[in-house]
């Protein structure tokens, strides 16, 4: 099974070169798609507050035992159907005829206990599962409604002999029993019992990406729009305006990029010739013909909305129940169906708002937005991104309209402080003391001292964070012995720059300037403030002189620079997953001899102790001799001249353990949280579904990897010390990066000297801080 990628796509572009929900009211059928799904809406006035009903969200109770959701849909006698694979890989159909409280349980037969790439529920409760390639052949078994399968090889055009390049990607059942299938080159087929693939559907040359069944229309998602066919005929049928610019316009809908599941589905509607569909955004309900699609339900205050979702399914049993097949982790342990039940009596929107501001989309804090939601059914959480990348609005821009919000009594009631003047928030007394909360959470599941400690101020705490991210050096056994300093590191970079140009090679990594800067400043950042907050000049220049050597150390291509430089000088994707900056490809391939950059989960430390057997290498925290820091991720803190109370709530919530139980996007601070984590590792999901990463160097056919393996307990161990002696953060202050990462561009590229660089920085960090 692939794993999904979780920042792999990145690395290898580099190397290459609530019990709630939203609600409608009876009234409001000319209700607009709104936000991201590309039209207006009639948000925030009273018109659009009239009213009353709404859908309300509940998770369905799935089987125990039940490990991963396969397909889902209405069968034709109005039940829900859903075909889904066990703990021990065996596979069930699962069948409800009282809204997902009870499942009639059959157990598919004569396969065997193994991973089946892509499968489909019929309607009439039959299944079809299909088996990777073999020797030239790709099959699929074809179960009846009581579990008994036959087996089938695939005809599939242009698969011929033991050349089986067009695979089987997705499949689907239509209302009326016909088995779709969609291949990797992005055409569609219809399957015969015998196993005959035609390609019934005439889409003119266009790659279909996903494809989703709406009654008896196929849905078709190519780049450029949305295609409908008759399911039966294969007609092509009238295109759809809204839907057409639906995705033309949000190209994130165009396309799946994981494994399994799509970012949009849909399904036959609740009035003639109407159609229902889902994504991020909500549950929407679109009459063909219309000019607009009515919105149900605003994905934001439910379950839909958490940053990675990825859906399986939707199925509408009637106007009233909503079902969506959903996951936030392709593993299969996010799986859940959730039922959207219609109430007529209740208000149609949460009657109070708190607004929750973050310089940078979060992934992580979408899903703790989601869990408040569930827990506050009264409360609507409005999530503010200051810097989206689609806006032109600058770092500057954003701290400046912030500012000026908060000191007309109109700002945010919770900050997400990464980035922004947190000494500054504090001394000007526009934070909440939130020591209480932090107490509350510690007192149930456990921080890590040593960061509550750190996060002190004068004995109080106005900021904490829920995660944090660690500077690393990975290498040889010299190269992690050097990582002590940065004047060791520097001089066994220089050491290793020699040794690969007399034997020919290239034992470095390429770093632009702005990246060599960033992750070397995250790891000594810490030791510059002085005890009035100025800057130090003289460690601000050892730092600039040691970088220089490192970035000297760098075999130049500066294509390859500018791309990394132009990576988000955070390290998080617009999609708002944090990823760490340290890479591991060359090692894997040979080409380097150290790595140095910034650890953000446990994901990535199980990453590294996967391969570590292969590599020979070892890692330690950079500059660890010299001062032991971290970047705190997630820092949030609570306005005063805001609603505190919800703000605290959220606050808690965020540190929590159920909202810090990840392994991926930061490392918890909640010591709970984090045990938790590690725990999962000695048996981890992904060893067991066998996933690995590979890649090819560029220029070469030679594939590179490694499977994953469990953490062991010792790897654990040793990873929680250098948690446990962690002692200060490094500055987060985003204005300050800049300015670093601006000036030292100069010096490290020569544009100017080093007591001149050092000059600007403190001459503008100093009057900043002034300010």
């Amino acid at each position: 099974m692939k794993n999904r990628k979780k920042g792999v796509a990145l690395i290898l572009a580099l190397i290459m070169a609530l019990t709630v929900l939203g609600g409608c009211s009876n009234d409001s059928k000319d209700k607009k798609i709104q936000r991201d799904t590309g039209t207006d809406q009639k948000e925030g006035t009273e018109e659009g507050k009239k009213g009353s009903g709404r859908f309300f969200e509940s998770e369905c109770t799935l089987p125990k035992g039940t490990k991963k959701i396969c397909s889902m849909g209405k069968l034709e006698d109005g039940s829900l159907g859903v075909l889904a694979m066990r703990n021990d890989n065996s596979y069930v159909i699962l069948i409800s005829s009282d809204q997902g409280k009870n499942w009639r349980q059959t157990k598919i037969k004569g396969l065997k206990k193994e991973f089946l790439p892509h499968a489909a529920i019929g309607p009439k409760g039959n299944a079809a599962l299909f088996h990777y390639e073999k020797d030239g052949k790709i099959k699929a078994s074809l179960a009846d409604p009581s579990g008994k399968t036959r087996t089938v090889t695939l005809s599939i055009p242009g698969n011929q002999g033991n050349n089986a390049k067009n695979q089987v990607w997705q499949a689907a059942y239509s209302s009326q029993g016909s088995l779709i299938i969609r291949t990797t080159d992005d055409s569609l087929y219809k399957v015969g019992e015998d196993g005959t693939c035609t390609k019934a559907f005439d889409t003119k040359g266009a790659g279909i990406n996903y494809f989703s069944i709406a009654g008896n229309r196929l849905v078709a998602i190519h780049d450029d729009g949305i295609m409908l066919f008759d399911t039966e005929s294969g007609k092509a049928l009238d295109s759809e305006a809204p839907l057409e610019e639906l995705v033309k316009k949000y190209k994130r809908l165009a396309s799946a990029d994981t494994d399994s599941g799509q970012p949009m589905v849909f399904s036959e509607g609740t009035e003639k010739d109407g159609i229902m569909f889902a994504n991020k955004e909500g549950i929407f309900h679109f009459k063909l013909g219309g000019s607009v699609a009515e919105q149900l339900m605003d994905g934001g205050l439910a379950s839909l909305g958490s940053g990675n979702t990825i859906f399986y399914g939707i199925a509408t049993l009637d106007q009233n129940n909503i079902f969506i097949a959903a996951s936030s982790d392709s593993s299969g342990a996010g799986d859940k169906i959730y039922r959207y039940s219609y109430d007529k009596n209740a208000a149609s929107a949460p009657d109070k708002e708190l607004t929750v501001y973050a310089l940078d989309e979060s992934i992580f804090l979408r899903n703790a937005v989601t869990l408040f939601q569930k827990a506050n059914p009264d409360i609507h959480v409005n999530l503010e991104v200051g810097l989206t990348g689609k806006d032109g609005v600058t770092l500057e821009d954003a701290l400046s309209v912030l500012n000026t919000n908060i000191l007309a009594g109109k700002g945010p009631d919770v900050l997400i402080l990464d980035g922004m003047p947190v000494e500054s928030y504090i001394q000007k007394g526009i934070l909440q003391d939130i020591t209480d909360v932090v107490e509350e959470v510690n007192k149930s599941d456990g921080f890590f001292p040593n960061i509550l400690e750190a996060s002190k101020q004068e004995g109080k705490i106005y900021a904490m964070p829920a995660r944090l991210v660690i500077p690393i050096l990975e290498g040889d056994q010299a190269t992690v012995n050097s990582g002590r300093d940065l004047k060791s590191m520097a001089e066994r970079v220089t050491a290793l720059k020699k040794k690969g140009n007399s034997s020919g090679g290239k034992s470095l990594p390429i770093q632009g300037p702005e990246s060599t800067l960033r992750d070397l400043f995250y790891a000594d950042s810490a030791t510059w403030l002085k005890e009035d907050g100025s800057l130090d000049k003289e460690t601000v220049t050892d730092f600039l002189r040691y970088a220089k050597q490192f970035y000297d150390g760098d075999n130049h291509n500066s294509k390859l620079e500018n791309q990394m430089d132009s990576h988000s000088m955070d390290a998080t994707l617009e999609t708002g997953e944090k990823l760490g900056s340290h890479r591991y490809d060359g090692l894997l391939t040979g080409e380097w001899k150290y790595s140095f950059g910034t650890l953000s989960d446990i994901y990535e430390l199980q990453s590294i102790c996967s391969y570590r057997p292969q590599t020979k290498t070892d890692f330690c925290l950079m500059n660890h001799d010299r001062i032991k820091s971290y970047i705190p991720y997630l820092m949030a803190g609570v306005v005063k001249s805001g609603n505190t109370d919800a703000g605290k709530k959220f606050v808690k919530l965020l540190l929590g353990k159920k909202a810090g139980n990840s392994d991926h996007n930061g490392i918890p601070v909640n010591r709970a949280a984090y045990d938790a984590v590690c725990k999962e590792k000695l048996h981890a999901q992904n060893v067991k579904d066998e996933s690995s990463i590979s890649f090819s160097a560029q220029g070469s056919d030679k594939s590179y990897g490694f499977a994953y393996a469990n953490l062991k307990q010792e790897e654990i161990d040793s990873f929680t010390k250098i948690m446990e002696s962690l002692e200060k953060p490094s500055i987060t202050n985003r204005v300050i990066q800049k300015i670093i990462l601006e000036q030292g561009k100069k010096y490290l590229q020569e544009e100017q000297g080093l007591e001149e660089t050092a000059d600007d920085i403190l001459k503008k960090v100093n009057l900043y801080l002034a300010e």
